[in-house]
C-alpha cells in the first residue's frame, strides 16, 4: 500500500515521528502539532493519509467501521504502516528503533497494534491518544511479560470521552505497564479530541524519548 504522506523534514534529525490521524481527518491535522510537540526538530515527522476517502471529501478512514472494525481492511492498513516506516528506514537511515508511532483515535489503534505486533521491530516507543487495544481477527499482539523491555509508551485520553471511554484507554495502559512497557497515562477533562494541555505534556515526553 503507497500512502500519501505530509512530512516535515527537520535537518539533521535522527528519529522519525510518524503520525496517524482518527477517522474523517487527513494527513495534515496532526501534523500541525508537530512544532508545539518537538520545538527542538529532534524528529522528522510524517503523517500518512488513510486509505479510504470519505464521502464528499470528509477526510479519510483507516479501516472499514460498518462491523466495528473489520479485519481485512485494518489489517491492510497496519501492513501498511509498517512498510512506510520500511522505507523511510531505507530512505533516511532512521530505523524503528528510533521510530515513534503515534495516533489519535482510529489512528492510535493503529499505533498500539504497530508496535504490539508479535514479531514487529523494537520501536523507540509509542503515544496514543483517546484510543484502546484492539483484538482484531489474524493480528496477533505480543502483551508477555516483559515483552515492552521498558521501551516508552504514552497513553492520553478525555476523561468524559464517550466515543471511547476512559476506561478503555486505562486498560490499554495497564495491560501494556504489565507487559514491561515505561507507560505514563494520563487524563484529561476533556471528550473525544485533543488539547494544548496534552500536547505540551507529549512535548516533555517526547523530549525524554532516546
Amino acid at each position: 500500500m503507497d500512502l500519501t504522506s505530509y512530512r516535515l523534514e527537520r535537518d539533521g534529525a535522527e528519529r522519525l515521528l510518524v503520525l496517524l490521524h482518527g477517522w474523517s481527518a487527513e494527513q495534515h491535522h496532526l501534523a500541525a502539532y508537530v512544532p508545539l510537540v518537538d520545538p527542538d526538530e529532534r524528529f522528522t515527522a510524517v503523517c500518512p493519509r488513510a486509505p479510504h476517502d470519505l464521502p464528499d471529501g470528509d477526510g479519510a478512514s483507516w479501516y472499514d467501521r460498518s462491523s466495528e472494525a473489520d479485519s481485512t481492511s485494518y489489517r491492510t492498513s497496519l501492513d501498511g504502516v509498517a512498510e512506510l516506516v520500511r522505507a523511510e528506514a531505507e530512505r533516511t537511515g532512521i530505523g524503528p528503533e528510533r521510530t515513534v508511532i503515534a495516533g489519535f483515535s482510529q489512528g492510535g489503534f493503529l499505533a498500539l497494534s504497530t508496535v504490539l505486533r508479535s514479531g514487529a521491530p523494537r520501536y523507540a516507543g509509542v503515544w496514543a491518544m483517546c484510543c484502546a487495544v484492539r483484538d482484531v481477527d489474524g493480528v496477533e499482539l505480543d502483551l508477555a511479560d516483559g515483552s515492552g523491555d521498558e521501551r516508552p509508551a504514552l497513553v492520553q485520553f478525555g476523561e468524559e470521552d464517550e466515543v471511547i471511554p476512559p476506561e478503555r484507554s486505562r486498560a490499554a495502559a495497564d495491560s501494556m505497564a504489565r507487559a514491561g512497557w515505561d507507560v505514563a497515562a494520563r487524563g484529561y477533562a476533556m471528550a473525544h479530541s485533543q488539547t494544548i494541555e496534552m500536547m505540551v505534556d507529549a512535548r516533555e515526553w517526547l523530549a525524554s524519548v532516546e
